[in-house]
């Protein structure tokens, strides 16, 4: 077994390391421990190495956590196990499952084959977006403590300055204007928004869905219904399923998993039963 964990005074992970140590210890199992140091490349160069020496990755932390053990972990033999300790632990959250149930799931020998998505050439387990979600994410970005009311202020506040993105893909060739642009895997995002309630993270599929309210009020009132998860009413919310999507459009900030990772053009894409993951 090896552990990652972001480092964190949060009660949270502080309870799950405790509780796994009681359990590593009384089991008599074999464990090393990996604390991320904030350097992304980094992180996922040296986990990969270190998991050619074990079959389970147990993530201890939230999306962006979880994030990084994606991508060391995609395309080796190898299963994931996760303790949600994040600010909204938007991808476990579709889950429905108590804190006892996913400790109990790390010493259980059942899987769910779950789907990954990709971006050029990183992956993500959640939602990846563009315009305003990206925009959201580099003002939350500049503080150190994430917590739901500052994503619901960070977002409402960007309704004042946030201007919008031209998108050109080769999809739809006419270049458009949005709102945001977001690729869901996983349900949730933002710390607790639904903003696809019918995704599911083991059906080969990302649901696309785009946001291109005209006006200002228009977007409040997409942001509103987005808190309610009421958004795919609004007219100028449209949402398919795709299995592939590529944006043409340069010097666009992505991201995904609560992280900028990288600007457009890209190639957005999933893939099937990628992981598994043990619930």
């Amino acid at each position: 077994m090896l552990v990652v964990v972001k480092p964190s005074r949060a009660k949270s992970t502080s309870a799950h390391i405790a509780w796994l140590k009681t359990q590593i210890a009384c089991k008599k199992i074999s464990c090393d421990w990996f604390y991320t140091s904030g350097h992304y490349e980094l992180d996922v160069e040296k986990l990969r190495t270190l998991m050619c020496r074990h079959d389970l990755l147990v993530a201890i932390g939230g999306d962006g956590t979880i994030n990084i053990a994606v991508n060391a972990i995609v395309g080796l033999d190898c299963q994931l196990a996760i303790l949600p300790a994040g600010t909204g632990n938007d991808f476990t959250r579709q889950f429905k499952r108590t804190t006892k149930q996913w400790r109990q799931s790390l010493f259980l020998d059942r899987t769910r084959s779950i789907d990954v998505g990709q971006v050029n050439q990183r992956y993500f387990i959640n939602v990846m977006g563009l315009g305003y979600s990206a925009y959201v994410v580099k003002k939350i970005e500049r503080n150190e403590t994430r917590h739901r009311f500052r994503y619901l202020w960070a977002g409402l506040s960007a309704l004042l300055s946030y201007e919008g993105i031209i998108v050109q893909s080769a999809i739809d060739k006419t270049p458009q204007a949005l709102m945001m642009l977001l690729f869901a895997n996983g349900q949730y995002f933002a710390a607790g928004v639904c903003c696809s309630s019918n995704a599911s993270p083991d059906d080969g599929l990302l649901r696309c869905i785009q946001f291109s309210p005209k006006t200002r009020w228009e977007r409040v009132k997409v942001f509103l219904s987005m808190l309610f998860a009421r958004h795919k009413k609004q007219p100028s919310v449209y949402s398919r399923n795709l299995t592939r999507f590529d944006i043409i459009t340069p010097g666009l900030d992505i991201e995904a998993d609560g992280e900028i990772i990288g600007k457009t053009p890209a190639q957005v894409s999933i893939l099937h039963s990628a992981i598994s993951l043990r619930v």
